[in-house]
């Protein structure tokens, strides 16, 4: 029998490649499947930030004079449909793995104690075992950061009405899409940076962020204590006193290991594992968030695969060298930039008009686009592009990029008619720009 250990995207694709290939596994969930990415990460900011468009996008509409009225946030509502939408979405996971052959176990308590597993303090034997538990959101010892009123990402369900003034703790892409999210609804936000905002992003596109973020103040500082006696009050900043409903910590996230021992773990407490992602202990496994940095889905899925492929007797590599991303505000900002110490000739330009962007046009906030390929022989080296909807366009491009494509074999591409995002034009201008050297 082969244990996994969680059901997040790392688990899942663990299970579901082994149980494919005829392995007997075991899937050992404390709550609910799915992961942080179905209950308080990607489809959490995905429904909100739905809603938050909108809002948006109807008060640009109507202040560009085409249509007339005004849209506002039925918060308690939102919460309760998007809760809904979870668990349905929880129902077709369960029933695509259950199909697979993987039993599932609910309310497993599971713990590693010096390589032998214990199911909720039962010892359990085992040919092979996977954690994939996933992490937790990374809580910084502020004083009062426990006070009725602070929330994380995975306790914003409980907050019943939206606060007038909300302070969000972060300088990184949830703190800039919790912050994007909840001024649409309404709140005074304030956000509070250590030293730089979305340091991931070029700074060439930070104008759009800020345009993005404009009904947001950001603050540049250590926050000392969160105020208050039986509930927030409001927050210290450099010795500065500022009133407020309620904090938002979006802080990051931190691997959960404590129940796993006997290991090799890395100085931030995530299992340390080698390139087959197996661990220190011979026949356990580790994949996805429980192995650290970078904390994103399709990463977890790709080590959830290399993992049962290592089992299976076929090991491969997850290439990290370079992930493409996407931050979620009214424009979607996907990146993938090029592997350090390469260097090539970039070419930008404002994005083009396009469903979702077409009426921006107006006050040129389409976004933009940057793509930097190898001077001498046309690769795509990396690229910078914000519009509606890139993320779709950054997944494929990504691929190009990871394989070694170059402008001049991509150039004669028929692309899909009408789109918000223009890096096909990009990308033959980039291909005559170099065949006329």
């Amino acid at each position: 029998m082969i244990y996994v250990i969680g059901g997040g995207p790392a688990g899942r694709m663990v299970a579901l490649r082994l149980a494919g290939a005829g392995k007997e596994v075991t899937l050992l969930e404390r709550k609910a499947i799915g992961g942080t990415c179905i209950h308080d990460g990607c489809m959490l900011v995905c429904g909100l930030n739905d809603v938050a468009r909108s809002i948006n996008t109807i008060s640009f509409l109507k202040n560009s004079g085409v249509i007339d009225g005004n849209a506002s946030v039925r918060f308690p509502d939102v919460i309760q449909k998007l809760e809904g939408v979870q668990r349905k979405l929880e129902t077709i996971l369960e029933r695509e793995t259950k199909a697979a052959g993987v039993v599932i176990e609910y309310d497993a308590e599971a713990e590693i104690r010096d390589g032998k597993l214990f199911v909720n303090g039962e010892p359990r034997e085992a040919e092979n075992i996977i954690i994939a538990t996933g992490a937790g959101i990374n809580v910084p010892d502020i004083p009062g950061s426990a006070l009725p009123g602070t929330y994380t990402a995975k306790m914003l369900r409980t907050m019943t009405t939206l606060p007038k003034k909300l302070a969000i703790i972060g300088g990184g892409i949830s703190a800039a899409e919790f912050a994007y999210i909840y001024a649409a609804f309404g709140c005074e936000v304030t956000l509070f940076c250590r030293s730089v905002l979305l340091s991931v992003l070029p700074e060439k596109m930070m104008k759009a962020v800020h345009r993005d973020l404009a009904n947001v103040t950001i603050l540049y500082g250590q926050v000392e204590e969160i105020l208050g006696k039986d509930k927030v009050e409001g927050v210290r900043m450099d010795g500065q006193d500022l009133p407020f409903d309620a904090v938002l910590f979006a802080t990051g996230m931190k691997a959960e290991t404590t129940l796993f021992t006997g290991m090799e773990k890395n100085p931030d407490g995530s299992i340390k594992v080698n390139e087959q992602m197996e661990t220190s202990i011979p026949g356990i496994y580790a994949a996805g968030d429980v192995t650290g940095a970078p904390y994103f889905t399709p990463v977890a899925r790709l080590q959830g695969f290399a993992a049962a492929d290592a089992i299976l007797g076929h090991p491969r590599t997850v290439d990290l060298s370079q992930i493409p991303f996407t931050i979620v505000l009214g424009l979607d900002y996907t990146i993938c930039a090029t592997k350090k110490g390469e260097e090539g000739v970039t070419f930008s330009s404002p994005n083009i008009a396009g469903p979702e962007s077409l009426w921006h046009v107006a006050d040129g906030s389409v976004g933009s686009m940057h793509l930097t390929v190898g001077k001498e022989d046309g690769h795509i080296l990396g690229f910078a592009t914000a519009a509606p909807s890139t993320s779709i366009v950054g997944t494929y491009l990504g691929y190009l990029v990871r394989k070694g494509v170059t402008v001049h074999e991509f150039s004669p591409m028929l692309e899909v008619h009408p789109t918000p995002d223009g890096m096909y034009s990009m990308i033959r201008l980039a291909d005559d720009a170099l065949n006329k050297q």
